[in-house]
C-alpha cells in the first residue's frame, strides 16, 4: 500500500511540474498567413520543423505592426515588419493580449510540432525579453540572468546558466494550412 501511495504522489508531482510550464494568463493572437505568404511568421508555421519567429506587436505610425525576428533564414524587410490593417473573418483583432508583454515565439520544433512560447524570461519575473543566440538557431538567451533556453524539442528547458523554470508555453496553438489562419489562445 505504501508503494502505491509513493507512486501516485510522484505522478502527481510530475504532472504539476508540467502544468507550471503552461501560461495561465489570457492570450489571444490570430494571424492570417495567406495575406503575408512570404513573411517570417508564415514560413515558420508552415515549415516542417526547426523554424521559429519572435513576434512582437508594436504601435508605430498610427498603426499596429508585427515585428518579426526569425531564428534563421534571409528575408526582405517587408517580410519582417507587417502592418496589421486588415480584419480576419470580419473580427477586429486586438494585439494587446499577446503574452505577458505583447511578444511571442512561434514555430515548429524539429519534430514538426507547432509551439508557442512567451517572449519574456520566466526566471526574471517576465520582465526581460529573450533574444536569439548568436551561435545556435534554436537557442534563446536572457541578457539579464544569462540563461540559455533550447527549443529544439517539446519544451524550452534551461540549457545553460543557473537552473530554473522552462519557457512559458501556450496550450492552444493551431494552424490551418488550407486557410492560413494561425490562432494562439489561452482561456
Amino acid at each position: 500500500m505504501y508503494k502505491l501511495f509513493v507512486i501516485v504522489l510522484l505522478y502527481l508531482l510530475s504532472a504539476c511540474e508540467t502544468d507550471n510550464m503552461y501560461s495561465s494568463n489570457y492570450c489571444r493572437f490570430t494571424f492570417n498567413a495567406s495575406q503575408y505568404p512570404s513573411s517570417a511568421l508564415s514560413r515558420a508555421v508552415g515549415s516542417t520543423g526547426g523554424d521559429f519567429c519572435i513576434v512582437k506587436a508594436v504601435s508605430k505610425n498610427g498603426g499596429t505592426h508585427l515585428v518579426l525576428t526569425p531564428n534563421r533564414g534571409t528575408y526582405a524587410a517587408t517580410d519582417l515588419d507587417l502592418l496589421m490593417n486588415t480584419a480576419i473573418s470580419g473580427e477586429r483583432i486586438s494585439y494587446a493580449s499577446m503574452g505577458y508583454k505583447r511578444g511571442l515565439i512561434i514555430g515548429r520544433s524539429l519534430y514538426g510540432q507547432l509551439r508557442c512560447y512567451d517572449l519574456q524570461c520566466p526566471n526574471c519575473d517576465n520582465n526581460y525579453e529573450l533574444a536569439w543566440s548568436d551561435t545556435q538557431p534554436l537557442d534563446l538567451v536572457c541578457k539579464k540572468c544569462h540563461r540559455t533556453y533550447n527549443i529544439d524539442g517539446e519544451y524550452g528547458y534551461v540549457k545553460s546558466g543557473e537552473k530554473g523554470r522552462a519557457l512559458t508555453l501556450y496550450r492552444n496553438v493551431s494552424y490551418a494550412f488550407d486557410s492560413g489562419i494561425l490562432i494562439v489562445s489561452n482561456p
